[in-house]
């Protein structure tokens, strides 16, 4: 499957900050049941202010993070959180829009510095912050990410397993090998951790494990949104060891 155009990303930033905004707006007290100790509010500011980091970053492209003491902080009456990330996506957005998708541009992580890599962060933080926001008022509801995005989404999670989460969960191997397979879009991942390090191939193979699902729902399991291990949306043949070994790694 192709990458997602640089239009593609930004429209999907545009819908799921719309969407939080709209429920924040709808009732900013309401428990996030996947981020413990939430509200929408707080979901609504936290999506506000990591949007305005990645303005910070794009307005000063060599210099990394901007200083979070310059960054507006978002308000402190839960009424104003969806005007909040509503402002804070329009700026984004204005600046994606002026920005060559494959201009150079410092990151945090060990990524080509691109422009790319802000584009497709944004994309995935925010419909996965999305679904949480859904999930304050119906666990039902959440609309399916589109497939193009579901699966580089997927790719985009294993930089952060990589980058970030072995070592801050501490895992040096998932005990086997295991096979993701979208079932709603070309997409198929061989997984294997050993001695700490990933290793990741594209296509199709016979792991210890394997899980079956639509590209949104792995996206969103990988990310600890659904339940690789238990949630009947998923397929699951093999070792159920090492599909509890991915789905401890989860997502923030």
């Amino acid at each position: 499957m192709s990458a997602p155009t640089a239009q593609e990303f930004r429209s999907s930033i545009a819908l799921d900050t719309e969407r939080i905004a709209t429920l924040a707006e709808a009732d900013p007290n309401a428990a996030v049941p996947s981020c413990p100790g939430w509200d929408v509010a707080r979901l609504a500011g936290h999506v506000g202010r990591v949007h305005r980091m990645t303005i910070g970053v794009l307005m000063n492209p060599v210099d990394g993070f901007p200083d979070p003491s310059t960054m507006e902080k978002p308000p402190t009456d839960p009424v104003l959180s969806a005007g909040f990330v509503r402002a804070g996506a329009a700026t984004l957005d204005a600046l994606l829009a002026d920005r060559d998708i494959d201009s150079p541009c410092w990151n945090f992580l060990n990524e080509p510095s691109f422009a790319r890599f802000w584009f497709r962060r944004q994309c995935h933080e925010t419909a996965v912050h999305r679904h949480d926001a859904e999930l304050a008022f119906d666990t039902a509801a959440s609309p399916t990410t589109p497939p193009i995005l579901a699966v580089d989404g997927i790719d985009e999670y294993f930089v952060f397993v990589r980058e970030r989460l072995l070592g801050a969960r501490g895992l040096a191997s998932l005990g086997g090998s295991l096979h993701l397979h979208a079932t709603d879009t070309p997409g198929e991942w061989m997984i294997t951790v050993d001695n700490g390090v990933i290793a990741l191939s594209h296509g199709h193979g016979k792991g210890d494990a394997a899980i079956r699902g639509t590209a949104s729902d792995l996206f969103l399991g990988l990310w600890g949104r659904l339940d690789l291990v238990h949630d009947a949306r998923f397929e699951r043949f093999g070792s159920a060891d090492v599909i509890a070994a991915l789905g401890s790694l989860g997502g923030t």
